[in-house]
Formats: structure tokens, sequence, C-alpha cells
């Protein structure tokens, strides 16, 4: 502690502390050998708690141990157990549905051939052959996967550009709505899509795109003009599912940016209000700049998926129709297709591991190049 603060003396075997505004005493203190002439606190058998107050360790009277005021199974890891508790859910989820079907990855390196009444892990390591890249081979020789990874890049370019800029957008549109009922409502509006299954969501779009009994067909035919059979039409259905996949996941993104919109110091809008800043220059000069970390990580974790797709998206919006394949067939779809109608659990293995491989490597290319940017705004 500075001088300025406290002035120490030791005597023989006791020490007297003075502070600024209170004086405190503590007795039967000895100092540690080859510190008599330090002004540095030693603790004997009893302890000033005040001198330890706020210092990051916990103190018990009357003993001259010094608990250490963290680690998850110290002081914090107890008086945070709730916290630890509410995760569990979570840590369970990715348990049962992320890392133990990770033993499925041996599907993608043999030919998996079951039979009957045995058990899954004898059929697997015991009744199937390895292949070794095999299926890999098989899966880059097919003259439908250029196509799919087409429509895989082609969708997740538009999801993640324009599921970044909208929700960016959404968010800095609440915060300047200062009625607290209608941001609420309007809240509520936004996010109430994410939580429609897309079960719920494709007889939604049917209800409108139906060809006889579709609101769409029917506004068409009131102006004089022919409907048209939306379901055997493959060129309106890129536009409706990137609209769609917007309508249903906008409102959901638009709270994490909303969280971090809100978080900003108010009195910098106000200091560039006084200096005569306008709507836009403050958007641009305050916002944007607090939000980039927040950006930047949605950036580089959509990176990593971007050749994964929405399942349901893509197969029950469009109700599976033979004529949209050719812009509905994403990998997803291509290897639940592969699964369900052949039964080649090798080959679907294959294709999933591929999608994880080239995902990690994205992600961590795009990470390093962020971190040479903006060290603030990576990832690790």
């Amino acid at each position: 502690m500075a001088e300025t603060d406290k002035k120490s003396f030791m005597t023989q075997g006791i020490k007297t502390q003075k502070f600024v505004g209170q004086e405190e005493k503590t007795e039967n203190i000895r100092p540690l050998p080859g510190t008599e002439d330090k002004d540095e606190a030693v603790i004997g058998k009893k302890v000033s708690r005040f001198s330890l107050r706020g210092s990051g360790v916990r103190v018990t009277a009357h003993t001259d141990k010094v608990k250490p005021d963290t680690g998850v199974f110290g002081y914090t890891g107890k008086r945070n157990r709730i916290f630890m508790l509410m995760s569990l859910p979570a840590i369970i989820w990715y348990l049962g549905f992320f890392y133990l079907p990770m033993f499925g990855i041996f599907f993608a390196f043999k030919r998996f051939t079951p039979k009957p009444g045995e058990f899954l892990i004898k059929n697997l390591f015991v009744n199937s052959p390895w292949v070794g890249l095999e299926n890999f081979n098989f899966l880059l020789r097919s003259s439908d996967i250029p196509g799919i990874i087409w429509n895989t890049l082609f969708y997740n370019f538009f999801f993640i550009i324009l599921g970044i800029g909208i929700p960016v957008f959404l968010a800095i549109f609440l915060t300047e709505i200062h009625s607290v009922r209608f941001k609420g409502f309007i809240q509520t509006v936004m996010v109430l899509p994410y939580f429609l299954s897309w079960v719920i969501v494709g007889y939604l779009v049917y209800a409108f795109l139906a060809t006889n009994e579709g609101q769409v067909n029917h506004l068409l035919r009131m102006f004089g003009m022919e409907g048209i059979q939306w379901y055997q039409s493959p060129g309106y259905w890129r536009f409706i599912l990137i609209v769609t996949e917007l309508w249903k996941s906008a409102g959901y993104a638009m709270i994490i940016y909303l969280c971090a919109v809100t978080a900003i110091d108010r009195s910098l809008y106000e200091g560039a209000v006084l200096d005569g800043a306008t709507f836009l220059q403050r958007v641009r000069y305050i916002t944007l700049p607090h939000l980039r970390p927040t950006i930047c990580t949605i950036f580089i974790l959509r990176i990593g998926t971007i050749l994964n797709s929405d399942f349901g998206l893509f197969y029950q919006v469009p109700l599976d129709s033979g004529s949209l394949q050719s812009v509905t067939q994403t990998l997803d779809v291509y290897v639940y297709k592969a699964l369900m109608q052949q039964a080649n659990f090798s080959f679907s293995a294959a294709a999933s591991f591929l999608q994880s491989i080239v995902g990690f490597v994205l992600l961590m290319v795009t990470n390093r190049i962020i971190k040479a940017i903006d060290s603030d705004s990576s990832l690790f």
C-alpha cells in the first residue's frame, strides 16, 4: 500500500496500521524473517479483514491460511453452482447429439453391411470391411455433386450477407423506438416466426402458393392474369426460399445485435447529438464500430457452416417436389435421400464428414484473417 494511504510501524512482535480516515489495530502479528525492513503486510494468527477487502482472497479468521477466490472447485465454484446447474441441459444436449454420434465417423471409412439380429457396434466394427477413401471418391465423382454444392454455396452466401445485414438494421431501428409497448409488440412479431416448425412454415407457404386455392394465384386472377404452378416452376424458388429463411430467422438474430446495441454507453450518443451529428453519422461512427466484434463472431461461425443447410427449409417448404430438385437439392437433402432411399449409411457419413472438415478449415482460416485485421474481433 502506498505511503499516502498507510503508515506502518514495526516493533518487536507488534504491528500497528493506520489508515486514512480509519484506525485499525492488529495484534500479535510477527514479521517473517527477512521482512523486518519492508513495508509489506504480513499475515499472522489474526488477520485484518479491512486490509484484505477487495483483494481477491477469502480469509478465515484466526488462521494463517488464505484461500484463493478463484477456481471451479474453489469458493467461486461453490458460489456459482447454480449457474453450473443451469448450463447442465446444454451440456447434456451437446453430449447426446453432437459428441456421442461422433463414433459414426467410422461409417465413412467402411462398407456398412449389417447382419440382422446383431448389435450396431458389432455390425460396424466386425461385420463391415474397411474401404479407406472409397466412399469419398464415389461422392466426389458423382455427377450430381457440382450442382448440389453450388446450390448450397449460393443460398449460404445470401443467408450470411442478408442474415447479418437485416438483423443489424432491425436492431438499430428498434433502438430508435421510444414507446415501450410498441417496441415490445414489434419484437414479438419479429421473433415469433423463429419458433414455428418448418412443417408449419411449409403449409403456410402452400396456403399462399397452391395452384388452385393459393392466395397469390387468387390475387393474380383478380387482375386478369393466369395462375402460376409454383411447385412446378423452379425459377421462382430461389427467391422464395431466401425470403422464407430470412423471415423465419431474422427476428431471432436481431435479439443478439439488439443486446449489443443497448450495451453501448448512451453518453456517446448524447455527446454526438450535442456536436451536431446526424442519425447516420451516429450509426456509422458509434453503433457499427461497437457492433463489429459481434458481427465478426457471427460471420466466422456462419462461414464454418457454409456447406450446411437447413434440412427443413429445403425439404419441407417445397414439399419435396421432384420438379424443384434442381434448385432445392442441397448437400443435407442429398445426404438424407441417400440414407433413406438407398440405405447407404457409409455414403451419407462420408458426405457429412466432408462437410465438417471443410467447415472447420474455413472457420480457422476466416478467424486467422479477421485476427490479422482486428485481433479484438476474432474468436481466439
